[in-house]
């Protein structure tokens, strides 16, 4: 994507009951509309869940209505060039996730408390997205996908993208469950414990992280395996090649357990499901980073990586 035509459609996806957020987006959709070279020629999209926000926007003095349209989410990918999201890591996921077919640069404004993935503050916002429709190549990060599909009994029962983590835990009152592990091919071992995550090394500082994982360099071409509470002392995280193919198959399921994929896809497994966990190969997710920060700030910033009391 070149960077004449980075800014011309410009996507917003806007965390929900947020009004700082709304607010934001409403300021920063017009600037895009009126600000920097070729202004005259952009268009704001907005995710259909924030028409109302749209409305607002093609309302302001200057402002054709034209220019401004709201789409379902899904599209917004095919749609535009650079998308923005403000809120946190979970709304920034919401989007990240539908880039199936094609990677789309995406700038996170962050909203909220921690914000791994939503990166850019509230006062770089404008800054940034200046930079970026006046020609200047933006910072990108690029960072694996996962793909995850589900069979039972053979059959396709689901396939999906991942950002961050794949994880198979038990129920709220379930016993511990039993989970073959397997990579290319490989018998590694049977898990006994409460789950198990396998994280891209963007997904190393969430969920994999809380439950004993190491921390990795988000551009390190490596998964994590981590159980959740295992049965055993020995049972250790791992770090593998991601260009390794990692077959779990469910065989102790005392009770209900499940598959949550970054947190917002759920599955329900039953004994004998096979889920299969490999690089997403047709493209990397693509983060707009702060031009302020590297990502050892980031930790020291967000974790207080390294801080003494």
């Amino acid at each position: 994507m070149s960077l004449k035509t980075v800014g011309k459609r410009v996507g917003f996806v806007v965390k929900h009951h947020h009004a700082q957020a709304a607010d934001l987006a409403v300021r920063l959709a017009e600037f895009v509309l009126t600000h920097g070279r070729s202004s005259g020629s952009r268009q704001v999209l907005f995710a259909d869940e924030s028409r109302p926000l749209a409305a607002r926007v093609s309302k302001l003095p200057g402002i054709q209505k034209s220019r401004v349209k709201a789409i379902p989410k899904a599209k917004l990918v095919d749609h535009c060039d650079l998308i923005v999201v403000l809120g946190g890591d979970g709304t920034f996921l919401s989007i990240a996730r539908l880039m199936k077919n094609r990677s789309v640069p995406v700038l996170g404004i962050n909203m909220g408390q921690l914000g791994f993935l939503t990166e850019i503050k509230k006062s770089e916002a404008a800054t940034t997205i200046s930079a970026i429709l006046n020609g200047k190549a933006p910072i990108i990060s690029r960072r694996t996908l996962l793909e995850v599909t589900v069979k039972r009994q053979g059959k396709l029962v689901f396939q999906g993208p991942v950002v961050n983590d794949a994880v198979i835990s038990k129920g709220a009152i379930a016993r511990i469950i039993g989970i073959q592990v397997c990579i290319n091919g490989k018998d590694v071992n049977q898990i006994r414990a409460d789950g198990v995550i396998v994280s891209t090394p963007t997904g190393s500082t969430a969920y994999s992280l809380a439950a004993g994982g190491p921390i990795l360099e988000p551009s390190l071409p490596a998964l994590v395996i981590t159980a959740i509470c295992p049965h055993a002392l020995t049972q250790r995280p791992m770090v593998i090649s991601d260009d390794s193919v990692v077959e779990m198959c469910l065989q102790h399921r005392p009770g209900h357990v499940l598959l949550t994929l970054d947190g917002q896809d759920v599955v329900d497994l039953k004994e004998g499901d096979l889920v299969t966990i490999r690089r997403f190969k047709k493209h990397d997710l693509q983060i707009v980073s702060s031009p302020e920060r590297d990502y050892f700030g980031l930790l020291r910033e967000k974790l207080k990586f390294g801080h003494r009391d």
